[in-house]
């Protein structure tokens, strides 16, 4: 486990109770320290050798253990529903467990950026969180929230496949990110975007995506630990709204998103569905028939066509005339029984007068 950065406020230490915000995204856990009066009095980046849930909770207990403060609640977001499921048993209270068991309440991730976006847009009605890894990526998870700015509900979710699409900076990649905020339920009403996350820091992402979303982007104040100052927020409510319980929509993109990209194409497959089935209501089905088309296919018989020649010839006695007769008959057959015969006749005459010389030299006279 290796600690990227840490500070600490001590003269806050021993003045009223604090509340410690964990957000576990993939193989990172931040985590912040809130004194009294909401101010962050310490915080804590730490990088996972062992990004399972069993790895999540080991870190945790060793983050409490170690917070020099005395702490009042504990919030946990997480961003894979897995790993939230496995601490919300594990980290319950029970008489075999620790005793800071009982101040724990684990969220899910979109509850706690709704937090931020609520912080850092309040008032703009409908506006998104964005929520990048070290690289500028969406994080793996529920990276991409709608939501109602004045309340606070969150009315979508977007979920990447791990490593997709690609970092934002790119202008194809922030395209999709793009077209994955207003495909979200309210997002075609989005006013403006916050990003979260550590690759919220990183160079061109705020400009990539205003130009890609034609919206406002902020950066979040302390990106990297945004997540984990939602969580503490959520805690000190008296009531945590528990994981699905609120009236919210998911629309979800599967690792399919990555082979749309291969093609250049943004082909995102999205499902929605609603959270409580007693909150739903029931979908009318009905049925059209429609009656069966009529096809006629009119199909044209070749041509047919014969050619018959007849020849005559005439001999006459010193006068040899011949004749040629040619007649033509063309025939034509169609699937129609339409049958139509052309006859030519073409008649030659070819007079030969043939001029016999006697022995006396005294030629005949013509007939």
């Amino acid at each position: 486990m290796a600690e990227t950065t840490s500070v600490r406020s001590p003269s806050n230490s021993a003045s009223g109770s604090a509340v410690l915000g964990i957000s576990v995204v993939e193989d990172q856990i931040a985590s912040v320290v809130r004194g009294p009066g909401g101010e962050i009095i310490a915080s804590n980046l730490v990088d996972l050798p062992d990004p399972s849930a069993q790895g999540a909770e080991t870190a945790i207990g060793e983050l409490v253990g170690s917070v020099p403060y005395e702490i009042d609640r504990i919030g946990i977001a997480c961003a894979r529903p897995a790993t939230q499921n496995y601490l919300q048993t594990r980290l319950a209270p029970g008489p075999s467990h620790p005793a800071w068991h009982s101040k724990v309440a684990v969220t899910d991730l979109p509850s706690a950026l709704a937090e931020v976006a609520t912080t850092e847009l309040g008032g703009r009605g409908i506006v998104a969180v964005l929520d990048l890894d070290r690289s500028a990526v969406p994080s793996p998870g529920s990276s991409v929230v709608t939501l109602d700015s004045a309340t606070g509900e969150v009315l979508g979710t977007a979920e990447f496949a791990f490593g997709t699409p690609g970092p934002v900076t790119d202008p194809t990649h922030a395209r999709i990110v793009a077209d994955a905020v207003t495909s979200a339920p309210g997002g075609a009403s989005v006013t403006a975007v916050v990003c979260t996350g550590p690759g919220a820091e990183v160079p061109g992402v705020a400009s990539a995506m205003e130009y890609a979303l034609a919206r406002p982007v902020v950066i979040a104040a302390q990106p990297a630990l945004a997540s984990a100052a939602g969580a503490a927020v959520i805690v000190l409510r008296p009531t945590p709204v528990p994981h699905g319980s609120s009236n919210r929509r998911w629309w979800v993109i599967g690792a399919a998103i990555a082979a749309a990209l291969l093609v250049g194409a943004i082909a995102a497959s999205a499902v929605f569905a609603g959270v409580e089935a007693d909150q739903q209501a029931e979908i009318p089905t009905s049925t059209v028939t429609a009656p069966p088309s009529t096809i006629t296919m009119t199909t044209e018989a070749d041509a047919v066509t014969e050619t018959r020649q007849v020849t005559a010839t005439v001999t006459q006695d010193r006068q040899t005339v011949t004749r040629t007769t040619t007649a033509t008959e063309t025939q034509t057959e169609t699937a129609a029984a339409t049958e139509t015969q052309t006859e030519t006749q073409t008649e030659t005459e070819t007079v030969t007068v043939t001029e016999t010389v006697s022995s006396g030299g005294t030629a005949p006279p013509f007939p």
